[in-house]
């Protein structure tokens, strides 16, 4: 059985007792199968039972051919979960009844790399996956409906789309100024709009990518400007570069697509120097996004965690996508996060990314406060022991 938090996997299923739970794999260990997003109090024990002993555990949704891992903290979102279902599906139910109100499609569609790309062979379906998105759906470039794609003008459109109207909190967060003269590494560059302005700053930047469309766009966008970077065609969680290599590692909304995000955070332990820091953004579960978007309106309302899991709605309906190529999807809380960078010192999280518009009229005023509980994104910095 696989010990990522999620992983594609099929499971030759046996006969399976009432109450989903299947203890084929051992004394040790302990199997729930489920059949939609909420998972019967029944199943909750045994998992809690389960882990309590020391066991390990793992909830397999035989539909959509996925595995996640139990832990205490996954447990209790599980159980979040259900208390929420229980308290809404009343609502829910009458709120599918209601006419829906006309809301704008996906921005314009995207466009792609100006040549066909080479893909890894991964072996992994998740990564396969990641690839298919984004070598078709470039980050950001949905936003860029004035420019002429492939031009400078259609970058920085994209680029100003991004600090000005969707996430006018990113350059002092993400620290874009303070790393002049140091070896910055960016995992998962996109289009290359973030990289860019460590570059302009003064920092020497690497980017490494899996999408081989996105690397190559971030080439043509420092090209552009006149910039200069190095791009790597790989796997982050195999990062081809020697120990202590960087000063800084960033990354910005990609751990939570890698099927293995803990060793791809070992990965980055490894090629940090002593000292060396790490910033990464990953969605965060206690959000407004993920509880009323994702929850409210994808899996009770529309009626989606009634036939698979909330990973599932995850990868169908969050990053935008004219090809459905579903990739992973997780959410972290705090708590899981402080996990995932035991290996760190001085970790900290801050919480971001609520616009306007997402806020009934009576929260609008109080967005900024609203965002650093409820945003979208949560950012760690953290420094290698």
């Amino acid at each position: 059985m696989p010990t990522l938090e999620r992983a594609s996997a099929r499971i030759e299923p046996p006969s399976i007792e009432a109450a989903g739970v299947d203890e084929r794999v051992g004394d040790r260990d302990l199997i729930v199968e489920a059949h939609g997003g909420i998972l019967d109090e029944s199943q909750l024990i045994a998992l809690e039972a389960t882990i309590g002993a020391g066991r390990h555990a793992w909830v397999y949704w035989p539909r959509e051919h996925a595995v996640e891992t139990v832990d205490r903290d996954r447990l209790r979102s599980y159980r979040r979960l259900r208390r929420a279902a229980a308290m809404l599906s009343p609502l829910a139910r009458i709120a599918s009844r209601l006419p829906r109100r006309a809301r704008a499609g996906d921005p314009a569609s995207p466009v792609s790399a100006a040549a066909p790309v080479t893909r890894i062979e991964t072996g992994d379906d998740y990564k396969d996956a990641a690839q298919a998105q984004w070598d078709e759906n470039p980050v950001g470039s949905h936003y860029a409906d004035r420019s002429v794609p492939h031009t400078l003008d259609w970058f920085l459109e994209i680029e100003t789309h991004r600090y000005r109207r969707y996430a006018p909190w990113m350059p002092a967060v993400m620290e874009f100024d303070r790393h002049a003269g140091e070896d910055v590494l960016e995992i998962g560059g996109g289009i290359g709009t973030d990289l860019a302005q460590f570059a302009r700053h003064g920092a020497r930047v690497t980017d490494v990518d899996l999408s081989g469309g996105h690397l190559r766009l971030a080439e043509e966008n420092f090209r552009l400007r006149g910039l200069t970077g190095r791009f790597v065609h790989d796997d982050a969680e195999t990062l081809p570069f020697p120990d202590a290599s960087f000063d800084l590692v960033y990354s910005n909304g990609v751990l939570h697509h890698t099927p293995d995000t803990a060793r791809l955070v070992a990965e980055v332990h490894r090629v940090l120097r002593p000292g060396g820091r790490i910033i990464a953004m990953v969605y965060a579960e206690s959000s407004w996004h993920y509880w009323r978007q994702q929850v409210w309106r994808r899996g009770l309302v529309e009626g989606r965690l009634a036939r698979g899991s909330m990973g599932g709605i995850l990868s169908r309906s969050v990053e935008i996508s004219g090809n459905d190529a579903r990739p992973l999807v997780k959410v972290y809380t705090r708590d899981r996060l402080r996990t995932l960078f035991a290996a760190f010192r001085d970790v900290a999280i801050v919480q971001r990314q609520l616009t306007a518009e997402e806020l009934p009229l009576p929260l609008r005023p109080l967005r900024v406060m609203v965002e650093r509980v409820a945003g979208w994104n949560l950012i760690v910095k953290a420094v290698r022991a």
